[in-house]
């Protein structure tokens, strides 16, 4: 949901904040106010493009921002990088600078233009700007239409689907298998062959896990022979060996304090000490001996550690840059040698398997095409029934299931992961013309009433939490102005609508009502945005949508019977609507007055 909307710096608009809820939003005003302004800010928020253009004149700068509640689990999240925000909110802030860069931020962190286009596409949706209308994409149709079928009646389409995904899950892997194993028998013979030669060129080596860290250490030991034996002969000279070592010392202070500690038995201590450094000392000088002795400078064996060394190093280098990838790469390779030298048996099998796969997810896919057929005719004659009261009552609608792109043809049939067909909502607006995709429609119109309605009927499968419409009261008025209200009502029981409209019988159901209007202060003129929270003000507003700039009495009492109206439940049971409004206030006008309060369509 859509909380707070503010811009400063975009074209009329000098500084605005407007704070949106739930249900159903609505924004009036005089024409030139300023109201499509906000929905194309909103817009840019989405991750449209624009261009410097948009600046307030005397603005370096143009900032929109955009402040959403969306679940924890919501993909919006993932695809900005982030993690939900305290309450779940994402701050958007898009920035137009006169010199042509901006910038985009998402709860502080600098992101690219395209990545708010995906993260929030089907967070709103804007009926004037084709890119952020969910319907107008073929690819959530299917999606649409499979929700739809497990809301209708029996339901249960989803497991199906699950069911179905399943089964050609394997049946892929299994084709992806079998087109591996059918592949030119030459060049699985030439792949043998390289496989075989790089297998012999490292079971050759025979390299073992660990040997280069214990070669680098032996080759450390024995080109610094000569020092490491002067070392130890100079350490045994010292401790043990000759005139004035340690050795000596100690037991020159052994023979002193042995006397001494029969005097007084406190020196029994240190004598103890002195004589396990004794014995100690005379160990170390004996190691050092030894190890002088045996440390020698063996060149051939140096050698020999060097040239094993090399090898290790050139295997690491060919086969991923250490001995342990050359080692694992070496189980890769006679792994896959072996499924190459046993590939015709494998072949056979994973055909046989494959048959029984196809034929499994064939029937799945043909049980999933019946429910969606169905499906497909029941939403179809759902969207037409909301249709005639919005004055499209001669627009056809169809829902079309024909062969996915591409696939796998099992029995004639080609099946993909979805199944084996795709969905798209085609239009014929006028009686007589051929059926069309929804992004062909041409007026804004239409496609905004069209969508409505389309809205309405999948309000529980839509995931879309907000809908703007921009144009959803374009050349209507009357009863049909009255029909596009209580239908924009009824959708807003499940998802928040934002409105701009010129009808009054639209602004009669809002749940909050924003006057947009414009003010001149220092010779600049500016858009302010006001929330009408009093009863009084709404009705002033509502008479000023009827009567234009005078505001009569009979306008405001033809107001306030509208607003009334749009609080009463539905008259009578299964109807989904609010009464109507239009024809409860008629009833109290007549002559002059009715005609006055009666807009023009436009």
């Amino acid at each position: 949901m859509l909380t707070t909307l503010r811009i400063t710096g975009f074209a009329v608009v000098d500084a605005v904040e407007v704070q949106f809820g739930p249900g159903l939003n609505v924004l009036t005003g005089e024409t030139g106010a300023g109201k499509s302004i906000l929905v194309n800010a909103l817009h840019l928020v989405l991750g449209g493009r624009t261009s410097a253009d948009v600046l307030r004149d005397g603005a370096d700068e143009a900032v929109v921002e955009a402040l959403f509640e969306l679940p924890a689990d919501h993909p919006a999240w993932e695809r900005l990088g982030l993690a939900p925000g305290q309450g779940h909110e994402l701050l958007v802030r898009r920035v137009v600078a006169r010199s042509g860069r901006g910038r985009a931020f998402a709860n502080g962190s600098l992101c690219t233009v395209s990545m708010l286009e995906g993260a929030l596409r089907g967070v709103v949706d804007i009926s004037g700007q084709h890119e952020h209308v969910s319907l107008l994409d073929p690819a959530v149709h299917l999606d649409l239409l499979d929700a739809y079928a497990r809301a209708g009646p029996g339901g249960g389409e989803g497991s199906l689907k699950d069911r179905y995904r399943e089964a050609f899950a394997a049946l892929s892997a299994l084709a992806r298998e079998r087109d591996e194993l059918s592949a030119d028998q030459g060049e699985r013979a030439r792949r043998a062959d390289y496989l075989a030669f790089q297998l012999r060129e490292l079971e050759a080596v025979d390299p073992r896990p660990g040997e280069r860290e214990a070669l680098e250490a032996e080759r450390r030991v024995l080109s610094s022979a000569v020092r490491l034996r002067e070392a130890a002969r100079s350490a045994e000279a010292q401790a043990y060996g000759g005139e004035g070592s340690a050795a000596e010392r100690v037991g020159q202070a052994i023979r002193a304090l042995a006397e001494a500690s029969a005097l007084d038995p406190r020196l029994d201590g240190p004598l103890g000490l002195l004589r396990s450094a004794a014995v100690e000392v005379e160990e170390a000088g004996r190691e050092l001996g030894r190890y002088a002795e045996q440390v020698g400078g063996d060149p051939e064996r140096l050698g020999a550690v060097e040239d094993r060394l090399e090898h290790l190093r050139a295997l690491a280098r060919k086969h991923g840059g250490s001995l342990e990838a050359a080692l694992a790469r070496r189980d890769e390779m006679r792994e896959e040698l072996a499924r190459l030298s046993g590939g015709g048996e494998r072949l056979s099998a994973v055909k046989e398997d494959l048959e029984v796969r196809g034929r499994e997810a064939r029937r799945l896919a043909d049980e999933l095409s019946r429910s969606r057929a169905e499906a497909a005719r029941r939403l179809a004659e759902a969207v037409q029934r909301e249709l005639a009261p919005l004055a499209m009552s001669r627009c056809r609608i169809e829902v079309a299931l024909v062969s996915p792109d591409g696939g796998i043809e099992v029995g004639g049939r080609v099946l993909s992961a979805d199944g084996a067909e795709r969905a798209e909502v085609l239009i014929a607006p006028n009686p007589g013309e051929p059926a069309r995709p929804l992004s062909r429609i041409a007026s804004g119109g239409e496609l905004s009433r069209l969508l409505l309605a389309v809205k309405r009927v999948l309000a529980r499968a839509d995931p879309v939490g907000t809908y703007v419409f921009d144009e959803v009261d374009s050349g209507i008025g009357g009863a049909v102005a009255e029909s596009v209200g209580r239908v924009l009502a009824d959708v807003s029981r499940g998802h928040q609508v934002l409105c701009v409209t010129h009808l009054p019988q639209v602004a009669a159901f809002a749940d909050r009502h924003h006057l947009v209007k414009k003010a001149i202060s220092g010779e600049r003129t500016r858009t302010e945005v006001t929330l009408l929270a009093g009863e009084e003000e709404r009705r002033r507003e509502v008479a000023r949508m009827m009567a234009g700039i005078t505001v009569t009495e009979s306008a405001l009492e033809h107001a306030a019977a509208l607003l009334s109206a749009a609080r009463r439940p539905p008259s009578a049971p299964g109807e989904g609507s609010r009464a109507a409004p239009g024809r409860a206030a008629g009833r109290r006008l007549s002559g002059r007055a009715a005609r006055a309060a009666t807009p023009l369509a436009n």
